[in-house]
């Protein structure tokens, strides 16, 4: 059955309300998930979860702690003092502590790994030398690994003797310089006779990734073999861990938020801390930029005043400036976001040049002149309104050039924004940026400049 949230978040609150009696307190955490607990933290105080962390069984402090949002862990952990997080971190796997420590400032990390025994720091500092972006910083060294000359019995044996927190799907198969050779699943153990040679029944060809392979390749390795882990290894093929299907749930949400922040004109960078003045330099770096670059299309149309002698037909032109500049930005919005999904995703078409220019450009080419056609419709019926309305008297060349030129200029825009929303994100990605900034306020801004560049160059032309 399915727990009440809201109703549970009821119980922890008046639970610590209830005159300071933690008795009643712990026996409302007793029957609670870490999960439902971690999501509470979210709205509650610094004494409320202060209170709560001490409440709690270690073991179940430490799985609360590593399910909070970066930027509430952060919060959380500051009011802590070095003793406290020692002590969770020590019940962590390897690969959730090394996780916690990184976010932490060296000094302090190293202070913590010194009150740990030796054994257990070394695993963990291991990890903490890889990105934590890599297939090296999310996997964990938790695996079971026996010779190639093992039988079923021996495995099984071995699998007896780990002590593993996560979830255990195959047994790794290794050769004396501990290169990987091949995986059995969990069901190959159950239906052999102890005495078989695991190298008879191993699958020689296991889905691998290098430990300096980046997150979002992995998430697209897992997902095209469709496995529910992945074994690590170095340059040489000697394992080094695994990363399994949890590792690449969390993975995969945070490479599609932070593509989403990115698309939005922010960075996942502000998630990480509770900082307000943190979030707002963040966001205004994506947002000042593109106000300068929004000064070129001022120029744009006071240099354009200067080119036409009939002040009407310039006011009237300007009045349709922004259902050209969205229309436009819209449309190369909705191909940039098309082609970073293939990014993000690794489909082999999407990730290619000529298919991306194949499929959308023609996609382009069938919406630029339908949406040209409809506002040079538009335009001739609604001006003569707008005339009317400002008490003017435009005559119908008038109408007709204005309509003329938001056809055609529409049309123009829609193919240049177009061009640039398939050439921008194969551009940021060969130069190495993410291709999700190419879907970015400054980006949408520049589509912008380009489309009233446009439209007044076809203005005048017509004009003339």
């Amino acid at each position: 059955m399915i727990p009440d949230r809201e109703s549970f978040h009821s119980r922890l609150v008046a639970a610590l309300e209830a005159s300071g009696d933690d008795k009643i307190l712990a026996e409302a955490l007793s029957q609670a998930r870490a999960a439902d607990i971690a999501e509470s933290f979210e709205v509650l105080g610094e004494q409320e979860r202060s209170r709560i962390l001490f409440a709690l069984p270690p073991h179940t402090a430490a799985e609360v702690v590593i399910m909070l949002d970066e930027a509430v862990r952060g919060d959380v952990i500051d009011d802590m003092d070095t003793e406290s997080i020692t002590e969770i971190v020590s019940e962590l796997t390897p690969d959730d502590a090394a996780d916690m420590l990184g976010e932490l400032p060296s000094e302090e990390s190293e202070e913590i790994l010194e009150h740990m025994p030796d054994e257990v720091a070394d695993r963990i500092e291991e990890l903490l030398e890889y990105d934590e972006s890599t297939a090296g910083g999310i996997m964990t060294p938790d695996v079971v690994v026996v010779p190639a000359s093992a039988t079923v019995s021996d495995a099984v044996e071995q699998i007896r003797k780990a002590t593993h927190e996560d979830e255990l799907n195959e047994v790794f198969i290794v050769d004396a310089n501990h290169k990987l050779v091949g995986t059995v699943p969990l069901r190959r153990l159950v239906t052999n006779p102890p005495a078989t040679r695991l190298s008879d029944i191993c699958d020689s060809d296991p889905v691998t990734v290098e430990a300096s392979d980046d997150q979002e390749t992995v998430v697209q390795i897992i997902r095209k073999y469709d496995v529910m882990e992945a074994a690590v290894v170095d340059a040489d093929g000697r394992l080094l861990g695994r990363i399994t299907h949890d590792d690449l749930l969390d993975v995969a949400e945070e490479e599609a938020a932070e593509d989403f922040l990115r698309m939005g004109g922010t960075d996942a960078a502000e998630l990480e801390s509770s900082s307000i003045a943190t979030a707002a330099r963040i966001r205004l770096m994506f947002l000042l930029p593109s106000m300068l670059v929004m000064l070129l299309t001022a120029t744009v149309l006071a240099y354009s005043e200067l080119l036409f002698t009939d002040p009407e037909l310039f006011t009237a032109l300007v009045l349709f400036v922004p259902m050209i500049g969205a229309t436009g930005g819209n449309a190369g919005i909705q191909i940039t976001t098309v082609i970073v999904r293939g990014f993000a995703t690794g489909e082999l078409a999407s990730t290619k040049l000529v298919r991306a220019l194949a499929r959308e450009g023609r996609i382009a080419l069938f919406m630029a002149p339908i949406c040209g056609f409809l506002s040079w419709g538009c335009v001739r019926v609604v001006f003569p309104l707008f005339m009317k309305f400002d008490g003017a008297t435009g005559d119908i060349q008038t109408s007709s050039q204005v309509a003329m030129a938001v056809g055609v200029a529409m049309t123009l825009a829609v193919i240049v924004a177009a061009s640039l929303g398939i050439a921008l994100p194969f551009s940021f990605r060969r130069l190495g940026f993410d291709p999700a900034v190419a879907s970015g306020p400054l980006v949408t801004t520049m589509n912008d400049v380009l489309c009233v560049s446009i439209y007044m160059g076809v203005a005048k032309w017509i004009a003339l």
